[in-house]
């Protein structure tokens, strides 16, 4: 859960007066408790990793029931290290000593160091280090134990990179962003409140969408598609689609991931992203729905959206925070919680609900540019010929789709085994899926509306409908709220503020 991580890292960060230690010497206790509660949850992943290890050397057959189990242990202690982490900032006295032992001279008197903030969730950072190297036994013999798979695990270093560059571009970029300004704030106060600077803290985030596609390059160790019968089945794939981009990325995971992504906002810096496993394992027909379905995004200016929608949002909020210092007037470093729990849980509601409909949308999109004219036909052949744009929507395109998310769904072990009984295990089970795939809704779902597409093709049209007024009011909305906050609170305090 990226975005939870995110926000709970920016709130650690924050300039806040963590509580002490609960006993004297406090530098001591502080130390010594967050120790000790980092090395019992590391205790509980070995154990976790050896009884993995064991398992599936002892009988292979048993890959599945043990990849399962590892798979919801390894969520649970995902919870149980950001809830042990917080409790070495909450409760052991770990924030208190971080901001007292990384500190420096600085015009006379102690100031914290660049970046000290980083300090504060330091325990989590050796919590997930430390579970990577000790994931990585369990997670090899699970694959080792498939038989069927010649594909060698990845390196120990080699997967530990991979961990690291995903952590860096997805959890740490925006964290890095908050603790720069606030490190530029200490040491450079009177730079931080010139018009230049809060012009380009403006410009932070359209320039990060824009040229994000350079920085995945590097960070995920991405390198150009190799010629041959993929890329030409792509390319030509694209052609027929009137669709635009710099590149064919392929990202080495060594099987660890079998995904695709698009990004840029422009065609000149825009990138298509497949991972090695998706591109082996996929048959081409499903590949080219999966393409179809990163086009779908661009066809239907997706990323724009996005980058409209979070725009408009963060200044709604600012405002928003604004009114709120006007009122309370309040100087409790408490309270700069207020407004990472609120966007939080705004970005988790609206910005899911708006980017699962858009996923939806991308759906029916990957459907069509594998689907033929004839929206009766039973089946394509070498003889078939398809629409140029994705014009056509058919039922053998969308089976065919429908069989892409059920393949990339199996390895990704999100494949349900069956209908479940109605119970309480069930429910938190379907909870659980919902937030987990908060952004694209779960795999059952997606596949159910498009089979049920087949049977009534006017789902489909009702659906565009549906979600182009969804969009007109979502974003129509949220400019008449900044319009409106923005005369109240003063569009000047508003641009001081962003």
């Amino acid at each position: 859960m990226p975005i939870f991580l995110v926000f709970g890292l920016i709130a650690a960060c924050l300039p806040i007066d963590w509580p002490e230690p609960p006993f004297e010497p406090a530098r001591e206790v502080a130390v010594a408790l967050s120790g000790g509660a980092v090395a019992l949850v590391l205790l509980v992943a070995v154990g976790l990793r050896t009884w993995v290890v064991r398992a599936v050397r002892r009988d292979p057959g048993r890959r599945i029931e043990v990849g399962r189990a590892y798979a919801r242990w390894r969520r649970a202690l995902f919870f149980v290290n950001i809830g042990t982490a917080a409790g070495c900032v909450l409760a052991l006295g770990w924030g208190w000593y971080a901001q007292r032992a990384f500190v420096m001279e600085w015009n006379g008197r102690p100031t914290l160091a660049p970046f000290a903030e980083l300090g504060v969730p330091l325990p989590y950072f050796v919590v997930l280090f430390a579970c990577w190297v000790i994931y990585y036994d369990a997670e090899r013999a699970l694959h080792e134990a498939r038989g069927y798979d010649r594909r060698p695990f990845a390196p120990r270093l080699a997967y530990l990179l991979h961990n690291l560059r995903q952590f860096a571009l997805m959890v740490m970029l925006p964290v890095a962003l908050i603790v720069t300004q606030q490190t530029l704030t200490r040491f450079a106060p009177e730079a931080t409140r010139s018009d230049v600077y809060r012009i380009a803290s403006l410009a932070v985030v359209p320039l990060l969408l824009l040229f994000m596609p350079l920085l995945m390059k590097p960070l995920l160790g991405l390198r150009s598609m190799p010629a041959g019968e993929t890329r030409d089945r792509l390319e030509a794939l694209a052609k027929r689609l009137n669709f635009r981009c710099t590149d064919f990325l392929l990202w080495p995971t060594h099987g660890a991931a079998a995904n695709a992504l698009i990004a840029g906002l422009l065609p000149r810096v825009r990138y298509v992203v497949f991972t090695d496993r998706i591109i082996e394992d996929l048959p081409p027909d499903e590949l080219d729905a999966v393409f179809g379905h990163e086009v779908g995004h661009a066809k239907h200016g997706h990323i724009w959206l996005y980058a409209g929608f979070l725009s408009l949002s963060l200044a709604v909020l600012a405002a928003l925070l604004i009114l709120l210092d006007q009122q309370m007037r309040a100087t409790d470093t408490w309270l700069l919680l207020v407004p990472v729990v609120v966007t939080a849980g705004y970005l988790f509601v609206v910005f899911g609900a708006l980017s699962r409909r858009c996923e939806r949308q991308a759906d029916v999109f990957g459907c069509r540019a594998v689907s033929c004219s004839d929206p009766a036909c039973t089946g394509h052949g070498d003889a078939t010929e398809y629409p140029r744009g994705g014009a056509g929507l058919c039922p053998t395109g969308i089976r065919t789709f429908v069989r892409a998310l059920e393949r990339v769904g199996d390895l990704h072990g999100l494949t349900p085994d069956g209908p479940e009984r109605r119970s309480l295990g069930a429910l938190v089970r379907g909870a659980w899926a919902w937030v987990r795939h908060w952004l694209h809704a779960p795999m059952p779902r997606r596949i159910a509306y498009l089979r049920a597409v087949i049977e009534r093709p006017a789902l489909e049209r009702r659906f565009q409908r549906r979600l182009f007024a969804f969009k007109c009011v979502l974003m129509l909305g949220l400019l008449a709220a900044l319009i409106a906050l923005g005369r109240f609170v003063g569009w000047e305090k508003l641009y001081e503020q962003l």
